[in-house]
Formats: structure tokens, sequence, C-alpha cells
């Protein structure tokens, strides 16, 4: 083993869960003595590629990521288990381009909610088993995911067709990307609508804070209402229009579940007024 990629690996560790303020820097600077040490062959055994893969997953662009998948097959390729942080490293990569997951163990955050982006649907079961990642109904349940910090369960509510967790993490997710979306329309009262690369769509209040967020998620037994900041949490059965919804609130963010046809829709916004008038649109649309 190299105990300077080992160090410097450490090094990593460290900062992730400080979080000092020059973190990019010390990042940046860990991978190019890494990338010198890769290059002379002072990498010769699986946990050498493993340390060197971590510290290229916390970079800061696509290479860096393709780099930490290449050095993540080198460490399988020597026989490594388990394989996950190859699968970790690729999901990254393709979630930074915002392209659909191949594993999906990567979220983003959506109104103070993680949600797991769109996934590819001719990834089995079978094969994210193969790579040590969790199965599609596990990724919505929160359940098994790799490489994620600490995290507590808060509580839990279940109507007749949908079961919700609230999940606190933590700390926030170093390296999740900030939401970004592009103008896809107005609503009638002449807000601009947005919509990110998985068909998230979303306003924002006059100061360009999120505001009003709705996303479709596929059927599930299991949704995940995933946090990261403290506060108090609140979960309750409410009908509306006839469906049976679950309602999450959590400090002044509210969230409503309900099912349809086409799957669990999930809106969040900060009035429950204007969460409820999109919530029966879509419901209108959806009989």
């Amino acid at each position: 083993m190299n105990d300077e990629l080992k160090q410097l690996f450490e090094e990593d560790q460290h900062d992730l869960r400080k979080m000092p303020h020059d973190r990019k820097k010390r990042d940046r600077d860990r991978r190019n003595r890494v990338k010198t040490i890769i290059d002379t062959g002072g990498a010769t055994v699986a946990i050498d590629f493993i340390h060197a893969a971590i510290i290229f997953q916390h970079g800061e662009a696509l290479e860096d990521w393709w780099h930490s998948y290449q050095l993540s097959l080198k460490a399988v390729e020597l026989g490594f288990q388990p394989k996950w942080l190859a699968a970790v490293a690729l999901d990254r990569w393709l979630l930074r381009q915002g392209k659909p997951l191949k594993y999906g163990n990567q979220v983003i955050p959506f109104g103070g909610v993680y949600r797991i982006p769109e996934l590819d649907p001719n990834t089995t079961d079978e094969e994210r088993e193969k790579w040590d990642v969790p199965s599609f109904f596990e990724l919505y349940s929160f359940d098994k995911l790799r490489g994620f910090m600490k995290y507590d369960f808060i509580d839990t509510l279940e109507n007749e067709n949908l079961k919700v967790n609230i999940i606190k993490l933590e700390r926030p997710p170093a390296h999740s990307p900030s939401l970004t979306g592009t103008r896809c329309g107005k609503t009638e009262d002449n807000r601009v609508i947005f919509e990110n690369p998985y068909g998230w769509k979303w306003i924002e209040d006059s100061a360009g804070s999120f505001d009003l967020g709705w996303l479709l998620i596929p059927h599930v037994p299991v949704i995940a209402h995933i946090v990261a900041t403290e506060g108090d949490a609140s979960i309750e059965r409410v009908t509306l229009n006839g469906y049976s919804c679950i309602l999450v609130i959590f400090n002044n963010s509210k969230t409503l579940y309900f099912r349809t046809r086409k799957g669990i829709w999930a809106l969040t916004g900060m009035d429950y007024n204007n969460i409820t008038k999109k919530a029966l649109i879509i419901q209108s649309c959806s009989s």
C-alpha cells in the first residue's frame, strides 16, 4: 500500500467531516498530488486505487469524476470488494451532466428535500446487486445507500397506498449539485416555471428563492423524505379531491404526496394554499 495515498485519503475524509473554508483548494491540491503519484507508478494494489478514486470523486469537473470511475474500475479489476464505489463514481459523472443515473446512488436537493434523480430504465436490480448498490425500491426508501453520512429515522406514516419515512442526514451532502434549470413556461399569474433535465419543475419568489416545486416519482411502496437541516418535523394524512395524501411539514416547508396512475407526485413549497392549488390541477389532469 502507498502510504502517501493513504495519508491523502485520510486528509480528504477529515476535510469532508470538518468542511474547512479552503476545502476546495485543499481538494484541488490533493488531486494534483494524487495524479502525480498515479502517473509515476506509485499505485500498485487495489486499495491505492480506491484511495485515489475517492479523492477524485470529490472533484470539481467532469474529468475528475470520470477519472474516479476509471480508478475504481482498476481497483475492482485488482480484486477490491465491494464494487459500489465504481457505481457511485459513474453516477456522479452522469448526474453532473443531467443524464439518467445508471445505478441511482445520488441525490439532488429540491426545495430543501433530497431526491433521487431519474434512473436509467435499462438497469436491472440484478445488475445493481452485482455492483453492490441498493435495489430500485431501496433507493427511493433510502435503504442501504452507499457512501452517505450518518442519518436518523425521524418519523413515518402510511395510508392505504403509500408510506413515507422522514430521514434526517447528519449534514448536507458536500458534493451534491445545486438545483439548476431552464425556463419552460409561465404560470397563470405570469411567474416563470423552471425545469431541470429530470423533468422537475418549480417557480421562485421575487428574491429568486425556491417557492413551489413539483415532481413525479415512480411507483414505489415507500418514499424517503430526506432533509439535512435542523428543525421540527410532523407528518399527517390528508384528503384532497378524493385523493389520499400524506403531508410532511419540516420547519416552514410543506410537502404533499399522493399517488396517481402516472406515479407519485411530490409538491413542496412554503404556502400550503399554493401547494393544494397545484395539486388540484395535477389531480384533474390525472382523472
